[in-house]
């Protein structure tokens, strides 16, 4: 097993160890707010948006790069219900096969790289971040995050997904031979991956 493969195994494993038996065991209602939009703050808004935006944004990212022994499309659709907790695995199951073509259709790849769908998660994720950030409140996300299990896992696992951003861009990167100083455009959450790609995919054509 490779070394890359190792860390992505212990720190999957670390971080349903943390989930389980570290985060807070309170509930607080706050997912029941966000999910029936009951009123919810703006700043818990903002992140739970955030985590259904990341899912498109990996898909758009790995389904073009579906190459390995192991196919990336469950892990994907899994990640729309669980986050980082169901991509982490792919990185550590995951096995290059240079002479396996993309298993994803070429008009989905095309669709989820094309300029309008890119653009169109930028736009989305501008928007929530101003309305979550001058309408919130921190006080209010401080005392969720103390509290709720759901919504301290939550915030997380949004730093986690930022975290795999920029090491998929650097594998990206490096799967095809380029330099990895694009690697830091993953620290931006969500925009810079987007960015990224809009970027990269322009290239190609």
């Amino acid at each position: 097993m490779t070394k890359r493969r190792i860390i992505f195994l212990i720190a999957w494993t670390l971080f349903i160890l943390y989930a389980v038996f570290i985060a807070p065991d309170g509930n607080q209602g706050y997912l029941d707010q966000l999910i029936n939009m009951d009123d919810p703050d703006p700043l818990l808004l903002m992140v739970f948006s955030f985590l259904g935006i990341y899912p498109m944004v990996f898909a758009s990212f790995l389904l073009g790069e579906d190459d390995s022994r192991v196919p990336v499309w469950p892990f994907v659709i899994g990640s729309f219900m669980l986050g980082a907790f169901s991509l982490m695995p792919y990185f550590f199951l995951s096995e290059a096969e240079s002479s396996r073509t993309v298993r994803t259709p070429d008009w989905l790849i095309k669709v989820l790289r094309s300029r309008v769908f890119l653009v169109v998660l930028m736009a989305g994720t501008v928007v929530l971040f101003f309305y979550g950030v001058t309408q919130g409140s921190f006080a209010t996300y401080g005392e969720a995050f103390q509290s709720s299990q759901f919504v301290h896992v939550m915030t997380i696992d949004f730093f986690v997904l930022t975290g795999l951003s920029v090491f998929v861009i650097g594998w990206r990167e490096r799967k095809y031979g380029r330099s990895e100083k694009k690697q830091w455009m993953g620290c931006v959450p969500i925009i810079g991956t987007l960015i990224y790609l809009y970027q990269t995919d322009r290239k190609k054509r």
